[in-house]
């Protein structure tokens, strides 16, 4: 997980000591639409882009200029306790201003977070969740281009279980997250696109109910501009400048506590009759550890207008966190950053109806960082990760069964230190995922099944799991819906990360009310 890069609204959400995007304090229901990017893309995007980028874009209103007030809500029950509350609102004008909010609220009482068979002397209470999450984004659409404003703030409770015991011993966190992101894009003439934002991410955590309470609270300050310059049509040149300020404050004492970056970047995107290019180079120049130099090179061609073959080449690199530089206990300031080298070759074939892609790859990791067995940070010295990954998708209407959408994938690949020629850790050697829905009348249903191999974590074994999801869908007037879902259906007990429980089964209703506009 520290190996993606975490955006919204092109801001950076992965926090400075652990580099995790804090996905469970993510509001949903201002979200617009979430675009994945695959593969080692640093030269694109920076640090921690080796394994993708996860883009998730909340509503703009530049797509709903003059339509005037809108209003969503819905709320949820389910098992443990669960209960939630959303409310969104917007209205966008003739004049091209628009304003939209949301607010969420859930709360459950949760399950019991930590094994006690697996961590004895460990507190087998509930470990409940709640938070309150609220946004305002503003908008103005100009002829030549756009302005936005997003405010985001999120407070959380969280409840888990310390490893350390002892077995009375409660355990609680609170984390308030703040974004606030300035952005816009001016279209200079037909040419010539430019971007530019000015952005700030607070993610602070206080685990002051513990036995050993702390607290640490990050900041990141971001500005940009790019510019796209199309050269001649289907001939684009791209270029980026990027300055990050970071700032960590916490009882721990981080030495230093700041550093800054300053990044550029150059691409040039170009289509040739059935050929296809792209070329990107980028520089990282970290305050404390030094640079980070990337390139990427890929190519497509069409072997007919459906069937493309596609090679691509590039670097990337991670850059090590406050933990792993400045941690009092275990923190190593002569870390280096991890850098991949990675190579890709596929097939994808895309027709009305269905689509499939074959992608062959290779990643090479040097300096990859990982604890020693004095759970010091330190870079082991040669990984590598190989494999191939079959997707397919299409959809049809059988006679008598409705409308069909189904999805397929499958990864296989073998990640090992090639020094000891151990697995590493939490990664499985084969991955799958089948999703399919049907319409059935007044229904709209959904079936997912999610696998994922035996793993190890340290000395230790997690079994192989399969996950079962079902979704219903119903119109119940014209503006109100029922939601129903039950999730791992067949109550797998199943583990992530040794020690620690997942939620048994599920099942949680909903209603939405939508007035149509």
């Amino acid at each position: 997980s520290r190996h993606a890069l975490v955006l919204v609204d092109g801001l950076p959400m992965n926090n400075l000591n652990f580099n995790l995007a804090a996905f469970e304090h993510l509001p949903l229901n201002g979200i617009e639409r979430i675009e994945v990017v695959r593969g080692n893309v640093s030269s694109l995007y920076g640090s921690a882009a080796l394994g993708g980028v996860i883009q998730i874009f909340t509503r703009q209103n530049s797509s709903e200029v003059g339509k005037g007030p809108w209003l969503e809500t819905n709320g949820q029950l389910g098992s443990n306790h669960f209960r939630s509350g959303q409310v969104s609102a917007g209205q966008s004008w003739a004049s091209g201003f628009g304003v939209n909010a949301s607010s969420e609220k859930i709360q459950t009482q949760g399950f019991n977070a930590i094994n006690p068979l697996q961590r004895p002397n460990t507190n087998t209470d509930l470990d409940g969740y709640k938070r309150l999450s609220n946004a305002i984004n503003f908008s103005q659409v100009f002829e030549a281009g756009r302005i936005g404003l997003m405010l985001r703030e999120t407070h959380a409770d969280v409840q888990y279980d310390s490893q350390f015991g002892p077995a009375n011993q409660a355990d609680e966190s609170k984390s308030v997250l703040r974004n606030a992101l300035l952005n816009a894009s001016y279209k200079a003439s037909p040419q010539l696109q430019w971007n530019f934002s000015l952005g700030q991410q607070e993610d602070n955590l206080n685990a002051a109910v513990t036995a050993y309470p702390y607290f640490v609270n990050s900041q990141s300050k971001t500005s940009s501009v790019g510019a796209v310059w199309t050269l001649w049509p289907q001939h684009a040149l791209t270029s980026g400048y990027e300055s990050t300020r970071q700032k960590i404050a916490s009882d721990t004492a981080y030495n230093p506590t700041q550093r800054s970056l300053d990044s550029w970047r150059l691409g040039y995107q170009a289509q040739l009759n059935n050929q296809q290019w792209q070329l990107n180079v980028r520089r990282d120049q970290y305050s404390d550890f030094g640079e980070a130099n990337t390139w990427y090179a890929g190519y497509g061609y069409f072997l007919t207008p459906a069937l493309r073959v596609k090679a691509s080449a590039s670097t990337g690199f991670m850059a090590p966190t406050f933990n792993d530089l400045y941690y009092p206990w275990g923190g190593n300031p002569l870390l280096k950053p991890e850098k991949a080298r990675s190579n890709e070759v596929g097939l994808q074939y895309i027709q009305a109806k269905w689509n499939a892609r074959l992608t062959a790859f290779e990643n090479r990791y040097t300096d990859l960082i990982d604890n020693d067995q004095f759970w010091t940070r330190t870079n082991i010295a040669k990984a590598k990760n190989q494999g191939v990954e079959v997707a397919l998708a299409g959809q049809w209407q059988l006679p008598g069964w409705g409308a069909q959408q189904w999805r397929l994938s499958m990864t296989s690949q073998d990640p090992h230190n090639e020094i000891t020629q151990q697995a590493l850790a939490r990664r499985a050697k084969t991955l799958a995922q089948a999703g399919l829905t049907q319409t059935w009348g007044y229904w709209d249903t959904g079936l997912q099944i999610r696998y994922s191999g035996a793993r190890t974590d340290n000395a230790n074994a997690l079994a192989a799991y399969t996950l079962l999801d079902l979704t219903a869908t119903r119109a119940l007037t014209r503006d109100v819906r029922l939601n129903l879902r039950l999730e791992n259906a067949t109550n797998q007990n199943y583990q992530t990360i040794y020690g620690y429980n997942m939620p048994k089964r599920g099942v949680f209703v909903g209603l939405r009310w939508a007035p149509a506009r």
